[in-house]
């Protein structure tokens, strides 16, 4: 399960209590029903001394259900989980260094995950923070291999190798896009690339990348 499916699914026990609290509460259901009651009898009368009088008196009653609402404790979890998990979530991240499919190979500087051993394993996925590919030790299968990297936001670097031909479908709505020494665009949105001899070369891969606001940079290593 992923951080973010976590979060929504904590959200939704969060809410789902938030209503339950406020739904047996007999005096906030009587609060709310007499001020619903009252604000659309009031469109219903005609008389305007009359409306006036049911529309001041049912706001009354909606403030006064707005702050049994405030001064529920469920309400002050479900706005506060959000922004004390995005304080954690930022202060946490920072560059995921991954090597592909790497056997053996160890560096002190950053940890490696292999990516292609199984077909359900073939892509980084994360809400944010930047990311470093490494495609030096990859077992490239006969058909060549796919990789999809998908997140909200956050920088992502891919070192490719010289002897490695790859097929890129980038996507980044926001931020700068450059592919080896060919090709750099601000802002493009969406930016195809294709190796001239992807379809004679031995090893091949195609990758694609979307994000929403970061800069993608492929290079040669």
């Amino acid at each position: 399960m992923t951080k973010f499916k976590f979060f929504i699914i904590i959200e939704i026990i969060l809410l789902f209590l938030l209503s339950f609290s406020l739904l047996k509460n007999p005096f906030f259901l009587f609060v709310l029903v007499i001020g619903l009651f009252l604000a659309y009898l009031s469109m219903q009368i005609k008389a305007e001394v009359a409306q006036k009088v049911l529309r001041q008196i049912a706001a009354g009653f909606g403030i006064i259900a707005l702050i049994m609402f405030v001064a529920n404790g469920y309400t002050w979890l479900v706005l506060l989980f959000p922004v004390i998990v995005a304080i954690i979530f930022w202060r946490t991240t920072g560059t995921t260094y991954t090597s592909v499919n790497t056997q053996n190979h160890t560096t002190d500087n950053f940890e490696r995950r292999a990516i292609f051993d199984n077909q359900s394993d073939n892509s980084v996925s994360r809400m944010s923070g930047n990311d470093v590919i490494d495609l030096a030790f990859t077992e490239f299968k006969s058909t060549g291999n796919d990789l999809s990297i998908k997140k909200a936001s956050g920088n992502t670097k891919i070192i490719v190798p010289d002897d490695v031909a790859v097929i890129l479908d980038v996507t980044a709505v926001s931020g700068v896009v450059k592919i080896f020494d060919d090709i750099t665009r601000v802002n493009a949105e969406h930016v195809r690339y294709m190796s001239d001899d992807f379809g004679a070369s031995d090893k091949r891969i195609r990758i694609m990348v979307k994000v929403l606001q970061g800069n993608v940079e492929v290079i040669k290593g």
